[in-house]
């Protein structure tokens, strides 16, 4: 069980399974606030796995306590069985492309870089560029190695945010929102790379979205989250769960929109 609840819907994954990231009774609270509450869940070795819940429910809290981004009041994170602080080295991020300063003038291949180094590169090296472009290639993105950020499209933005996260070689990939502000085309090619990745075996990763062919293409499973967790199993089975509201209200305008079409 993850939240200490019978109840808990849903199947987890095995937990003899080697992990990537174990959190265990994690509470995150803002002054009196209580955020996140009790939650325990593991992400094996190559899983992907869907963060889902309301607005509000504490996902990018939960984001950013994994990142070491929010305080934690109590409990536990271990990132590819080391102590989160040790482990985060091994995380590979993936931003909302809003949080991207558009008007700092940089190339893809200078930020890939700065990744790679762990500060802004006055000049990039040649091993840096190297694996800089195998990781665009990799991203469908070889084309925009030399350009400036701020002219790139969204789909062209997530393509070289992923590029970045993938070039340090990670265990854990967190992508938050990555379709966000992305045109149709756009999101179609960023789902088609997470597919991939979700095919790996290596790779385990969380995905944060409201897109729902994102989570039913790319899903091993799903975490639903109302402040704690309420359910933790596979997208067959949660997607038919009438408990679930955000599932359901995003499933119910999903069909309203291909009535209307």
């Amino acid at each position: 069980m993850t939240s200490g609840k019978e109840d808990l819907r849903g199947t987890p994954p095995p937990s003899r399974a080697p992990r990537v990231l174990d959190v265990k009774k994690l509470t995150v609270r803002f002054g009196p606030r209580t955020v996140v509450e009790d939650v325990s869940f593991h992400v094996p070795v190559g899983e992907f796995l869907c963060l889902c819940g309301p607005n509000g429910a504490g996902k990018s809290t939960l984001l950013k306590a994994i990142l070491g981004l929010a305080p934690i009041a109590s409990g536990t994170i271990r990132i590819s069985d080391l102590p989160a602080e040790e482990g985060r080295k091994k995380i590979g991020y993936v931003p909302q492309r809003k949080s991207f300063d558009r008007d700092f003038p940089a190339t893809p291949l200078e930020v890939i870089a700065a990744n790679l180094r762990g500060k802004w590169p006055l000049r990039v090296r040649a091993h840096e560029r190297e694996v800089a472009m195998a990781m665009l290639e990799k991203t469908g993105a070889a084309k925009l190695a030399n350009a400036q950020m701020r002219d790139l499209s969204g789909g062209e933005t997530q393509r070289v945010f992923l590029a970045r996260a993938l070039a340090t070689k990670p265990d854990l990939l967190v992508l938050d929102e990555p379709t966000a502000g992305v045109d149709v085309g756009g999101r179609a090619s960023i789902i088609d790379l997470m597919a991939e990745i979700s095919a790996s075996e290596t790779i385990a990763a969380i995905l944060v979205t409201h897109n729902l062919q994102a989570i039913a293409r790319c899903a091993e499973r799903v975490l639903y989250l109302e402040r704690t967790v309420k359910a933790w199993g596979t997208w067959a089975e949660l997607s038919q769960d009438r408990d679930l509201s955000a599932i359901q209200i995003a499933s119910d305008h999903k069909a309203m929109e291909l009535d209307g079409d």
